[in-house]
């Protein structure tokens, strides 16, 4: 049986995240044609295809490539684990988390400032980006874990929850409904509506008029938080937000009154994940801990204590 090498699950690991041979030739500083020897051999002895390749778009993986990428990830992650143990269990290398754009400022600086004093010599890098895209990058390797929304309705990913929160109302602060306790989104619908472009809150807020048999005059489609905020803020509209700053002002100085919706929204669930299909090697386990422990103090209610 002709033996499969590091070198060639790195190049293969190398090529699935850059997408192409060029690439990955030029991220790992060797020739193309060095890469594509690799890729050649590897694809031998395993006896499969793993990618399909394209002479102006790269490559595609194929289903046997994508099962062999996470193979190679947890490989070499565990090679990664024994290399550390080699240097006085110091974690060493590179960690790669994503995390869901409107989470990120209020969740992401109190941990990695945690990780980077526990594991200084790890070198931790972010992904901040829509949920589609995180989960998109997550199975292409590009990312070692993600901090989104709802990751356990995948059954595909494993994760470990951090908190729970659910959607609420944006008002400016002069509305007719902002001294409310809270507020039926009846009382809005014919309103114009700032809705939040940013996948899964997009489909949270639809759904919800939805399950009231409401259909919501959008005004705005809006990809910006701080942007939606501020135009709610002036006057042009209210909006629907799962992720609540303690700020409740914009960025132009201008008022926000927020509020709990009548019925209450879906519990939505804030979690860490990664794919089943990858055994996390000791830097991923390390974060994942620290998320953890540092839970309480960055979920939505710790802000207002």
């Amino acid at each position: 049986m002709t033996r499969i090498s590091l070198r060639q699950l790195e190049y293969f690991r190398a090529i699935a995240v850059t997408g192409s041979l060029s690439a990955a030739a030029e991220n790992r500083h060797v020739s193309r044609s060095t890469m594509a020897s690799a890729l050649d051999e590897l694809e031998r002895a395993l006896g499969s295809q793993l990618c399909v390749r394209y002479k102006s778009h790269g490559i595609e993986l194929t289903e046997a490539g994508r099962a062999v990428l996470d193979t190679a990830v947890t490989i070499l992650g565990e090679v990664d684990d024994l290399e550390n143990i080699g240097s006085d269990r110091r974690l060493t290398g590179e960690l790669v988390i994503g995390c869901f754009s409107s989470l990120a400022p209020t969740v992401l600086p109190r941990l990695l400032a945690r990780y980077a004093a526990e594991h200084p010599e790890v070198r931790t890098s972010i992904v901040v980006e829509t949920a589609d895209v995180l989960d998109e990058r997550l199975r292409a390797g590009h990312l070692d874990l993600i901090i989104s929304y709802n990751p356990h309705l995948d059954p595909t990913l494993a994760f470990e929850q951090l908190f729970d929160t659910r959607m609420h109302l944006i008002l400016p602060a002069d509305h007719r409904l902002a001294g409310n306790a809270s507020v039926s989104v009846r009382e809005l619908v014919d309103e114009p509506l700032v809705l939040m472009m940013t996948p899964p809150s997009t489909n949270e807020v639809l759904g919800y008029f939805a399950r009231l048999d409401l259909r919501p005059n959008v005004r705005f489609q809006i990809t910006h938080f701080e942007l939606a905020r501020s135009l709610v803020a002036s006057g042009l509209g209210y909006s629907l937000f799962i992720q609540r700053p303690k700020n409740n002002n914009t960025y132009d100085g201008l008022p926000i009154v927020t509020l709990p919706m009548d019925p209450p929204p879906p519990v939505q669930r804030v979690a860490i994940a990664w794919p089943k299909a990858r055994r996390l090697n000791a830097k991923s386990r390390e974060f994942v801990r620290i998320a953890l422990a540092e839970a309480e103090h960055i979920s939505p209610e710790s802000l207002y204590d």
